[in-house]
């Protein structure tokens, strides 16, 4: 590692006048650590070239996290900045969730470097929390491009198992057999991911924008954790991570898992089926009858106002489903206007209280045996049962050893495990919902997935042997073209891989 040859003010024009897109950005990750000489070499000279302190490991330390961020952040686009808070109240976190002890010290690290043109720096303002905006200068670049330390070699030390209060803040908790064996799952799912290969084969660049924004894809951004709410391992427990889950299903549908061609299948209404189960009623063998006639679709509710059917449909099934979510009317409503995508769908001025009122009453007409369901809270216990699902169908596939990706309640397979994840989801939902046992139910039910949500019907009473489900299955997309950018990332990745990859050659 040489040191660098820059006059450090010869570049501070670069930074006051060159304009950068700030939505371009991702908070700082203090979780950052890797045992490769480089990274500490370089930590030593900066600290020794620009740092005066008597706190010289804990300086050291905070630095060597911030390095190995703007490293990542570097080697995915030179473009992408890191938001990082300027606030000392912000590094106050619970030990738990700062294993590496990341505290105000970061801030005084921050300074020192912008101090020296060391970091691009963009200062950031009370309206956004005093979040500040840093990227790799010229004289960080000239440290960098020495340096030969591969991505793979940074690892995230991140608690997996995240609790939070009712105010939505982490919380910290003693660890039982029940969280134990919940981080292992964790843990080695996350191995299989890292371990395995997942991009977009169109991409040159890693990154991919979608509603405005750019999102990374690239095999730094897959780590999955577990969230729980309401400071109970028993509320919550959503799979939260993963840079699929932030793109749209165009995107998604497009995804190659170790340069093989996936698939992503949906339970149909998954909530609402939930919903009739906790009452002990299976809609799809005896609910399609209401007191108005037959129906076979939980979102087939008239709408006053909206003529086209598509979009008549999506108002039913954002209110049905923030209506199971939500304590009151009023919390309903609100909730309802804050999630609706006004730009793909306007309707600006339409959903005032009074239309949503007279939505939700007929929605409540429509499924009377659940109506006081609807503005009670009973959607914390229903994602209770949808965690425990997906938790179900990770930990089968983990066993296995075949990567799996989750999107709330839908997953992205290779297609050829199609008859595994469908038997899967089939058994997850009986068993999460304890319908074996329930005399209750008279019928085997919960056989309806989607594709896509509603696309893929019922599977019907013969089960899920031979060819049966396949005519209804969508066609899948041609096998795609590889473009150079993401030939050399495969590529690197089969390289620093290649036990695994040989292994599965043999």
């Amino acid at each position: 590692m040489r040191d660098s040859d820059y006059d450090s003010s010869m570049h501070i024009s670069y930074f006051s006048n060159k304009p950068r897109n700030h939505n371009y950005s991702r908070p700082l990750d203090v979780h950052l650590t890797t045992n490769h000489s480089e990274i500490k070499e370089l930590s030593d000279i900066i600290f020794d070239k620009y740092f005066n302190t008597r706190k010289k490991e804990i300086t050291k330390k905070h630095l060597k996290v911030l390095l190995l961020d703007l490293y990542v952040a570097w080697k995915t686009d030179p473009k992408l900045e890191i938001g990082v808070h300027m606030s000392p109240n912000s590094y106050a976190s619970v030990k738990r969730y700062n294993q590496l002890h990341i505290t105000r010290t970061m801030i005084d690290v921050v300074i020192t470097l912008r101090n020296h043109n060391v970091i691009g720096f963009h200062k950031g303002s009370e309206a956004n929390h005093r979040v500040s905006y840093i990227s790799v200068s010229p004289i960080l670049e000239n440290y960098f491009a020495d340096i030969r330390t591969s991505i793979f070699d940074i690892n995230q030390r991140k608690e997996l198992l995240v609790l939070r209060d009712k105010e939505k803040k982490d919380i910290d908790y003693k660890d039982n057999s029940k969280t134990k064996d919940m981080r292992k799952l964790l843990e080695r799912y996350n191995e299989i991911l890292r371990q395995t290969f997942i991009d977009i084969p169109f991409l040159e660049k890693t990154y991919l924008e979608y509603k405005g924004r750019k999102h990374n894809i690239n095999q730094h951004s897959k780590l999955v954790r577990r969230i729980f709410s309401k400071g109970s391992f028993d509320k919550g427990g959503i799979f939260c991570g993963g840079w699929w889950q932030r793109i749209g299903e165009k995107q998604r549908d497009k995804i190659l898992i170790d340069d093989k061609e996936t698939i992503e299948i949906d339970y149909k209404s998954l909530h609402p089926v939930l919903a009739y189960a906790k009452k002990g009623i299976d809609f799809w063998q005896s609910m399609n009858v209401t007191k108005y006639g037959y129906f076979n679709d939980f979102y087939d509710v008239p709408t006053l106002g909206i003529k086209d059917k598509e979009d008549s449909r999506t108002v039913v099934k954002l209110l049905f489903l923030t209506a199971l979510n939500a304590k009151n009317e009023k919390e309903c409503f609100k909730a309802f206007r804050d999630q609706w995508d006004y730009i793909d769908q306007p309707y600006i001025g339409l959903f005032s209280d009074i239309f949503l009122k007279e939505l939700l009453d007929s929605i409540r007409d429509r499924h009377y045996q659940i109506d006081d369901m609807f503005c009670s809270g009973v959607g914390v216990d229903l994602l209770q049962w949808d965690s425990n699902i997906v938790e179900y169908i990770v930990s089968d596939f983990t066993e296995r050893n075949i990567p799996i990706l989750c999107i709330h309640d839908s997953f992205i397979i290779w297609k050829e495990q199609l008859d595994l994840l469908v038997n899967n989801m089939n058994t997850a939902i009986k068993w999460v919902t304890g319908i074996l046992e329930n005399s209750s139910f008279k019928y085997d039910q919960f056989k309806t997935l989607a594709w896509k949500d509603h696309i893929l019907s019922y599977v019907g009473e013969t089960g899920i042997d031979g060819d049966y489900y396949l005519d209804s299955i969508p066609k899948l997309h041609a096998s795609p073209d590889r473009c150079k950018g993401y030939v050399e990332r495969w590529n690197k990745h089969k390289s620093y891989f290649h036990e695994k990859y040989n292994y599965l050659e043999q």
